[in-house]
Formats: C-alpha cells, structure tokens, sequence
C-alpha cells in the first residue's frame, strides 16, 4: 500500500554522509549497512454503519549493520526523523531487541511504523 511512498522517502537514502541502501524485503548487495522494509499487518480500525472507512498498516524497517562498521542508532535516528515527517507513528511494543547474527556477522534491529489511510 506504501511501498511507493517508502521508496520515494527514501530514495538516495544516506546517514552522516554514507549511502544506505533502502530495499523491499531484500537486499541483494554487498553493503554493509542496509535496511529492508515490508508491511506485516493491516488493521480495520475505522467503521460506520458497518462498512470499513480506513485502517492502520503496519510496517517493519529492518537495520543490518557489518560488525565493526559502526553503529545502527544513527540509522534509526535518521529514518525516525524521516517517518514521523511523514505522519507515521513508531510502535515501540512491536519492535525487536538488539540482535546479533553470528552466522552473518551482521547487527540487526527490526522498528515498526504505523500508517492510518482511507478506504
């Protein structure tokens, strides 16, 4: 539903100077910062007269960062700034924990939007 939207704000996406790749479920490169994004839920949280009028979607952003490359908080901070501009709501209860990845090496951290629209 937002993926063009997400596409658009991020294009060309960069942190303290340094590009970000920005991709839709997967990132097929060899960067070592990353993030992907996809939506993973939908709620009907609007209604009258038994008829749906808007609802709410949810969207992960998933942050990779190459052990020994810097820190992911940046990253955050910057598409924080970037969403919230945007009218999204960060859902802090859906969010991961700081995750390692041994077998990639890689730091990882899923934050969650919100986005209410209308029918």
């Amino acid at each position: 539903m937002f993926n063009q939207d997400i596409e658009a704000l991020f294009n060309n996406f960069t942190v303290n100077g340094e590009a970000i790749p920005v991709s839709f479920v997967y990132y097929d490169g060899n960067a070592t910062k990353y993030v992907t994004y996809c939506e993973n839920y939908k709620d009907n949280s609007f209604s009258a007269d038994d008829e749906l009028q808007g609802f709410v979607s949810y969207y992960d952003f998933d942050i990779y960062v190459k052990r020994g490359t810097g820190s992911y908080f940046p990253i955050i901070e910057a598409i924080n700034n970037i969403l919230i501009a945007d009218n999204w709501t960060r859902q802090l209860t859906r969010e991961s924990p700081d995750l390692y990845e041994s077998d990639t090496g890689y730091f990882h951290k899923t934050l969650c939007y919100a986005k209410e629209s209308e029918v």
